[in-house]
Formats: C-alpha cells, structure tokens, sequence
C-alpha cells in the first residue's frame, strides 16, 4: 500500500458564505426574470413538464388608518371629508404559485 498523501483543500466560512450568497443574488435575478414571464402569461393556471404555475391577480383595496381615525373619534365635529382624506390604498399586485405536478 503506498503511502500516499492526501490533499484536502480548506475553504474559509468567509469564503463560502461569500459564495453562498452570490449564488443566491444570481438566483434571484434569475427568479425575478422567470416570475415576470409566468406573470405575462396571465391569470391562471400554466402547466410545465414537472410544475404547474398558478397565476392569481389581487384587485386593489383600500383600508382607514385606524389610529388616525382613533384619534380623531375623540375630538367633536368629525365629518365624511376627513374619513376621505386619511385612507390608505394598498396596490393590487400578482400572487405566482408554483407546486410540482401530479404524475
């Protein structure tokens, strides 16, 4: 048996993680682009191969700033206008579901 010499390379957890993370930003940028493709196939479902992708478009909405409106319950003499002028809008957005199909 000879007695040869084994070389284990050792990489920093620095590094590593470095590398993790980069792989990860990629990854990201990868799935952005890709999302943005399922979205512009529009509302519902999209089979692949393996996946199936369930796009759902959520309508926006509107909702009143509850401590601004707290607050101004205590005082006397609130009218229609105010409650106008403090609600909120939440954006409607795109919701993309992705699970693996049934064979």
């Amino acid at each position: 048996m000879s007695n040869a010499v084994s070389i284990i390379s050792y990489i920093h957890p620095a590094d590593r993680l470095g590398d993790v993370k980069a792989e990860i930003a990629r990854l990201k940028e990868i799935e952005a682009f890709l999302l943005e493709e399922v979205k512009d196939l529009g509302a519902g479902a999209h089979d692949g191969d393996t996946f199936r992708a369930t796009v759902s478009v959520v309508a926006e909405r509107q909702s009143l700033d509850a401590k601004a409106a707290e607050a101004k319950l205590r005082e006397l003499g609130v009218d229609g206008r105010w409650f106008s002028k403090n609600q909120k809008v939440a954006k409607g957005y795109t919701v993309v579901k992705v699970v693996a199909r049934k064979a």
